[in-house]
C-alpha cells in the first residue's frame, strides 16, 4: 500500500514564537503586578480604615473614660450616702428592737430568770439542781420547756449581737452558760429516769410485763423498756406510735437492763466538736508605734556605745534576753507542748510566739504562707482519723436519738404486808457494752463504715458481724422512722457521739438500709449513746443558676437552680417565704416551711435544719469548686442589687467563670410588671437577647457589654452608646426608665436589707 499523505498542519499547529511567548510572560507579570499593587493598595486601605476605627473607638473610650472619671467620685459618694442611710436606719431600728426587747424582759413577771444576768441563771440552775421534788418525769419535762427558752434566748442573743459592740467575754460567758443548761437537763432527765426504773415493777405491762412507758412534749420523746421477765426467747420490741423498734441479742435478753431511747428535736452535742466552729485567719501583727520609736532609740544608743568595752554589751544582751524571755513565759502546759514540738520539727515556734507579743521576725513576708501552712495542718490535725465527722462539712439532721443501755435497779418485792425496797444510789448506771473493747471496735470500722455515696460490701458486712459475736457483743438492731418534716436528699449516713473525743464518729455501723417511701431507716450497732443522721451541707452546691425578678413595688422573687432542689424565695418587705418552682419536683418534707412569712435570718435557720442548705459558710469553698471574686466587690455588689431590686432584674452568666477573680459578669434588665419568669434557656433566645443585657462589674467601673450571653468568644468590648460608671448601681440608673427609678427611689430600707441578707447568704455570685 502506498504511504497515506501527510497532514500538511500537522506538527505546526500550537507553537508560539519566541516573540510571542516573551509577551505572553509579559503581560503575566503585568497582570501579577497589578493584582499585587490593587491587594496592597486594599491592604492599606483596611489597615488605614481599622486605625481609624480603632482611633475612634480608642477617642470614644477615652472620652467615655474622661466623663466616667469626672463624675466618679461624685457617683461614689452618692453611693455610700445612700448606703450609710440605709445602715443608720436599720442600726437605729435594732437598737429601739433590743431597747423594746430588754425592757420587755425586765418587765416579765413570768418567775424565769434572765439568762444574761448570772446571779440570777445560777440561782435558777442551782435551785433546780439540788430540787428532789422536781425530778419527776412530768415535771422535768414540763420544766424543760422553760430551760431550752432561755437556751434559745442565749442563742439568739449571740447571733443579734452587733458587730461594734460584739464583747467576746460576754459571747464566751453566754456559750459557758448555754452548756450548764444544757448539762442540766440532761441531769434532770437522768434523775427523772432513774426513779421511774426504781418502780418499774409496778407500771409493768400487763401483757409482756416489761416495762413499756412513753413520754413526751413537743421537743423531747422519751421512750423506756425495762427487762423484768427476761424471757430467752425476747428478740425485739416495737414502740408502734413512736416508729421505733429495738432487736437485742440473748445475752443481753437475760439481764438485768433498760433501754431508754430519747428523741430530740435539738442538738446539743456538735457545737462542742473542734471542727464545728470555722478557723479564725491569723493577722500579721505590726508592732505598735511606741514599740517601734523604742526600738530605733535602742539602736541609736547602741550605734553611740559601739566603743565601749564587750563584757558591757555582752551583758546588756544577755539581760535583754533575760526580760524578753520572762514576758514570753506562760505557766500552760499547751504553749510548753508547743514549743517541745517546734523544737523537735525544727519549726519556728520561737519566731511565732514572738510574733504575738509584737516583735518583728526576719521572715514576715513568708509568714502568712506559714501560717496558712499550719491551718490546714491543724484541720488535718481536727480529724482523728477516717472516721470523724467533719462539722465543717457535714450537719446533723432530724435531731438527736440516745440509745441508752441502763442498769435495771432491784424491784421492790411484796412479802405479806411488806413491801421491800433494797436501798441503792440515786444515780443512773449506764451499762458497758463490750463494744467499748478495742478489739470489737477494730473489728467494726474500716470496712463497715459507711461512707457518703458508697455501698458496703455484703461480705464486709457479715465478716465484721461474725467477729463482733465472736468477740461476744453482737450489734444490736434498731429501726426508727425519720422525721416527715426533715429533707434527706441522699441516703442518710448515721454517726454516735463519742463523749472522750467530743467528736461525732461513723464507725461501728452494718447492714443500714433506708426506705424512701416509708422513711424507716433500720441499722445494726454496737454504739449506745446519742446517735444521729448526717449530710452533706454542701450537696446543692455549687448552684446551676439563679434569677433575681421584681415583682412589684419592695416585692422581688429570688430563684436557685441547684444541684438538687429548685428553691425560689419571695421576698416581701421586711419577711421573706419559701416556695418551691413550679416545674420542680413536690416535696411533702417542706410542706411545715412551704408559704409561711419570716425574717431572712429566720427563714436560713429554718432552711438549714430542714435539710434544704443553700447558705455557704466563710470555708466551703474548700468542699466545692466555685468562681472565686474579689470579696469587697462581691459584697458591694449584693448591696447595689439590694438596692435596684424593685425594679431591675438580675440572672447568671456563664460568663461569670471565665472573667477571673477581679471582673464580675452578670445579665440584667428592667421589669416593671410582674410577666411570666424570664426563660433562661436558648429556648427563644431572639426574645431573651432583646430583653438581658450582659453587666461587667470590677473595683474600678461598671460597664454594658457589646457582646449577648450566646456568644463563642467573650469579649469586654463596651456597647455602643453605653457609659462607664462608678458601680452597678449608676449603670442601672442609665440602663431604667423614669417609672423604674421613681420605684427604685420609693424602695423601703427593710426590703433592701431582707434582698441584701439573701444573697449575701447564698452567695450566689460565686457558688453558681
Amino acid at each position: 500500500m502506498p504511504p497515506k499523505p501527510k497532514s500538511p498542519a500537522k506538527g505546526k499547529k500550537g507553537k508560539l514564537s519566541k516573540a510571542e511567548k516573551e509577551r505572553l510572560k509579559k503581560e503575566e507579570a503585568e497582570r501579577k503586578l497589578q493584582e499585587e499593587e490593587e491587594a496592597r493598595l486594599k491592604a492599606e486601605q483596611e489597615e488605614r480604615e481599622r486605625l481609624e476605627r480603632e482611633r475612634l473607638e480608642r477617642e470614644e473610650r477615652e472620652r467615655i473614660e474622661a466623663a466616667e472619671s469626672q463624675r466618679h467620685c461624685a457617683e461614689v459618694a452618692e453611693l455610700k450616702s445612700i448606703l450609710e442611710g440605709n445602715k443608720n436606719a436599720l442600726y437605729n431600728m435594732h437598737e429601739q428592737r433590743r431597747s423594746k426587747a430588754k425592757w420587755d424582759r425586765y418587765m416579765q413577771c413570768s418567775g424565769s430568770p434572765d439568762p444574761t444576768i448570772a446571779p440570777e441563771i445560777n440561782t435558777y440552775i442551782n435551785l433546780w439542781k439540788e430540787d428532789t421534788q422536781k425530778s419527776g418525769i412530768d415535771v422535768v419535762l414540763e420544766e424543760s420547756k422553760q430551760t431550752l427558752a432561755l437556751i434559745a434566748e442565749l442563742e439568739f442573743l449571740i447571733e443579734d449581737m452587733p458587730e461594734e459592740k460584739c464583747d467576746e467575754s460576754m459571747v464566751e460567758r453566754y456559750r459557758e452558760t448555754i452548756v450548764e443548761l444544757q448539762n442540766l437537763l440532761t441531769i434532770k432527765l437522768d434523775e427523772a429516769t432513774c426513779i421511774l426504773l426504781k418502780d418499774a415493777s409496778s407500771m409493768a405491762d400487763s401483757e409482756t410485763g416489761n416495762l413499756q412507758l412513753v413520754k413526751s412534749n413537743p421537743v423531747i420523746n422519751m421512750m423506756l423498756w425495762g427487762n423484768l421477765t427476761k424471757n430467752p426467747r425476747f428478740k425485739s420490741f416495737e414502740f408502734e406510735e413512736q416508729h421505733f423498734i429495738f432487736e437485742l441479742p440473748k445475752q443481753l435478753a437475760l439481764t438485768d437492763i433498760a433501754i431508754r431511747i430519747i428523741h430530740t428535736k435539738y442538738d446539743h452535742f456538735s457545737h462542742l466538736c473542734r471542727t464545728f466552729w470555722p478557723k479564725k485567719k491569723k493577722k500579721p501583727q505590726t508592732p505598735p508605734e511606741e514599740d517601734v520609736h523604742g526600738m530605733e532609740e535602742k539602736m541609736d544608743e547602741g550605734q553611740g556605745a559601739a566603743g565601749e568595752s564587750e563584757e558591757k554589751e555582752d551583758g546588756e544582751k544577755e539581760g535583754g534576753e533575760e526580760e524578753v524571755e520572762e514576758k514570753a513565759e506562760e505557766p500552760t502546759e499547751e504553749k510548753e507542748n508547743t514549743e517541745d514540738k517546734g523544737d523537735e520539727n525544727g519549726e519556728g515556734a520561737e519566731t511565732s510566739a514572738t510574733q504575738k507579743e509584737g516583735e518583728p521576725g526576719e521572715g514576715d513576708g513568708d509568714a502568712v504562707v506559714e501560717e496558712e501552712d499550719e491551718e490546714d495542718e491543724d484541720e488535718l490535725d481536727d480529724l482523728d482519723d477516717e472516721d470523724t465527722v467533719d462539722m465543717r462539712a457535714y450537719q446533723v439532721l432530724g435531731g438527736v436519738v440516745h440509745f441508752d443501755l441502763l442498769c435495771l435497779p432491784p424491784q421492790p418485792k411484796q412479802v405479806k404486808s411488806w413491801l421491800m425496797t433494797q436501798v441503792t444510789m440515786d444515780e443512773l448506771k449506764r451499762v458497758p457494752y463490750a463494744a467499748d473493747s478495742n478489739k470489737l471496735g477494730l473489728s467494726l470500722s474500716g470496712n463497715m463504715t459507711m461512707t457518703m455515696g458508697q455501698t458496703l460490701d455484703p461480705k464486709a458486712v457479715a465478716n465484721a458481724a461474725a467477729a463482733a459475736e465472736a468477740l461476744g457483743a453482737p450489734p444490736v438492731g434498731v429501726t426508727l422512722k425519720l422525721p416527715d418534716n426533715v429533707l434527706f436528699s441522699e441516703e442518710p449516713q448515721m454517726a454516735y457521739w463519742s463523749h472522750d473525743r467530743k467528736q461525732w464518729r461513723l464507725d461501728g455501723f452494718v447492714d443500714v438500709k433506708f426506705d424512701e417511701e416509708s422513711r424507716m431507716l433500720s441499722f445494726k450497732t454496737v454504739n449506745f449513746g446519742p446517735l444521729a443522721c448526717i449530710q452533706d451541707k454542701h450537696i446543692n452546691m455549687p448552684f446551676q443558676s439563679w434569677e433575681l425578678r421584681p415583682i412589684g413595688a419592695d416585692h422581688a422573687r429570688f430563684t436557685i437552680i441547684a444541684a438538687i432542689i429548685e428553691a425560689e424565695i419571695e421576698i416581701k418587705g421586711p419577711l421573706c417565704c419559701f416556695k418551691q418552682t413550679a416545674d420542680s419536683d413536690f416535696r411533702s418534707e417542706l410542706d411545715a416551711i412551704r408559704g409561711k412569712w419570716m425574717e431572712p435570718r429566720e427563714l436560713i435557720k429554718v432552711l438549714k435544719n430542714t435539710g434544704v442548705n443553700l447558705f455557704p459558710e466563710d470555708d466551703s469553698k474548700k468542699y466545692v469548686s466555685i468562681s472565686e471574686k474579689d470579696p469587697d466587690v462581691e459584697n458591694g455588689l449584693y448591696q447595689q442589687m439590694a438596692l435596684t431590686a424593685s425594679h431591675f432584674a438580675y440572672s447568671w452568666s456563664k460568663w461569670n467563670t471565665e472573667s477571673g477573680t477581679e471582673r464580675i459578669i452578670l445579665q440584667g434588665c428592667e421589669k416593671l410588671e410582674d410577666d411570666i419568669p424570664l426563660d433562661p434557656q436558648p429556648e427563644g433566645e431572639e426574645e431573651r437577647k432583646e430583653e438581658w443585657a450582659l453587666l461587667m462589674v470590677s473595683r474600678e467601673r461598671a460597664m454594658k457589654l457589646k457582646m449577648t450571653e450566646y456568644e463563642e468568644e467573650f469579649s469586654d468590648v463596651h456597647a455602643e452608646g453605653s457609659q462607664f460608671h462608678a458601680d452597678l448601681y449608676h449603670m442601672v440608673n442609665d440602663l431604667s426608665t423614669e417609672p423604674g427609678l421613681e420605684r427604685m427611689r420609693n424602695s423601703h430600707y427593710r426590703f433592701v436589707d431582707a434582698v441584701y441578707q439573701m444573697l449575701a447568704a447564698t452567695r450566689v455570685i460565686a457558688y453558681s
